[in-house]
């Protein structure tokens, strides 16, 4: 029996990637790229999904485009609020590639998940002294 391997779109996995995306760590985003290089596409989707209103945003990101004719390769910088930085060198990436690296550290850096689960280990000893 031969299994045939799933292809999925870059369309679809963007769709699927964005159904619990977030940027509430994110301070700013800067997108620099030159429009006359070839490989330009990725960064300028990505920078259309994640300006769009359509996405949840539920912390403020500053965004500034830098669009140069210098012939250099598109990036994006990510400055976080806890003051580090993410350098994504998108000139050989896809745009699902570029959000999937994004949420993974966005994910990271998120803090409010962690107060959540401290809350509710909070909330389970109360309970289980009241029991006793």
């Amino acid at each position: 029996m031969k299994f045939k391997p799933i292809y999925i779109s870059d369309f679809k996995r963007v769709a699927l990637l964005l159904k619990d995306f977030h940027i509430k760590p994110v301070k700013t985003m800067k997108f620099s790229f030159d429009p006359y290089e070839p490989n330009t596409c990725s960064i300028r989707d990505c920078l259309s999904i994640l300006t769009s209103k359509s996405l949840k945003r539920e912390a403020t990101a500053r965004v500034r485009v830098d669009i140069k004719s210098d012939r250099s390769k598109p990036q994006i910088d990510v400055e976080f609020n806890d003051g580090h930085q993410l350098i994504l060198k998108t000139e050989y990436l896809k745009s699902g590639d570029i959000l999937e690296k994004m949420d993974k550290f966005c994910k990271a850096k998120d803090t409010s998940q962690g107060e959540a689960d401290i809350a509710l280990t909070k909330m389970a000893g109360k309970q289980q002294k009241k029991k006793k």
